[in-house]
């Protein structure tokens, strides 16, 4: 067969297509550099031409920002390493014997992301929160709390008469363990934000029904930390929770 000879590419412009320009602008746009057109390429809004981080460098910038050209090669942005935050100095027997002590001066209780604190110490915890009167935030968000827990937890907010915020955020409680929880917040008229998100399992379509009328039950709750998977116990929920707000 002949050997293939591609045809030449280059056309001429029609007349009627040809655009002139100032003979200022076309010096201008001679001798203009890749990064130069680059940024007139943004500023005219063809932004196909380029990256997005070139596009909007160029937008956010009164400057000349690119310094590759149209050709460049897409890189990542480069980002700020994070750290990590500093382990929860809290003591947990300490507390738990300030508790029990119902000493005055503690009244947040923050156990957050303490990993190895046992069963039976969380369940001592809540035990002594039935009798204390001067802690008013308990906050257990990660701390590999379970169903036996949310028991203990349950029966603290029928007794206890001072607690005003409870986070159990981030834990292994099921369905049966909230649901233990949410019918126990009918016997307690001082919590006002309650926070049962991220646990371990989806609690269920009839937990979420509860939760919904406790909210409405329950004009002392005015925050709740919970997604919601069901339209109508959300919706529920958040005129409940206006209520709620609306009454204080």
């Amino acid at each position: 067969g002949k050997p293939f000879v591609p045809k030449n590419p280059t056309r001429e412009i029609p007349r009627e297509e040809q655009i002139t320009l100032e003979p200022e602008l076309e010096e201008a746009l001679a001798n203009a550099t890749e990064a130069e057109m680059c940024d007139i390429a943004a500023i005219l809004g063809m932004y196909t031409l380029m990256s997005n981080k070139q596009y909007y460098d160029a937008i956010c910038s009164g400057t000349i920002s690119n310094t590759e050209g149209i050709n460049s090669v897409v890189k990542p942005d480069t980002y700020k390493p994070v750290p990590d935050e500093p382990p929860n100095p809290t003591n947990v027997e300490e507390t738990l014997r300030q508790i029990q002590a119902n000493d005055g001066a503690l009244e947040d209780v923050n156990l957050n992301n303490i990993k190895d604190i046992p069963i039976s110490t969380l369940k001592a915890i809540c035990e002594a929160m039935k009798t204390n009167t001067h802690v008013k935030k308990l906050s257990l968000v990660a701390t590999r709390s379970n169903d036996p827990v949310a028991s203990a937890v349950a029966e603290m907010l029928m007794e206890n008469k001072t607690l005003q915020s409870l986070n159990i955020e981030s834990n292994f409680i099921t369905s049966a363990g909230m649901m233990s929880i949410i019918k126990a917040m009918y016997h307690n008229a001082t919590l006002s934000e309650l926070k049962v998100d991220n646990q371990c399992q989806r609690l269920g379509d009839t937990v979420e029904m509860e939760m919904a009328t406790m909210l409405e039950q329950c004009p002392s709750v005015v925050r709740f930390g919970y997604h919601f998977t069901q339209q109508g116990p959300r919706a529920r929920a958040a005129i409940a929770i206006t209520n709620n707000n609306e009454l204080r």
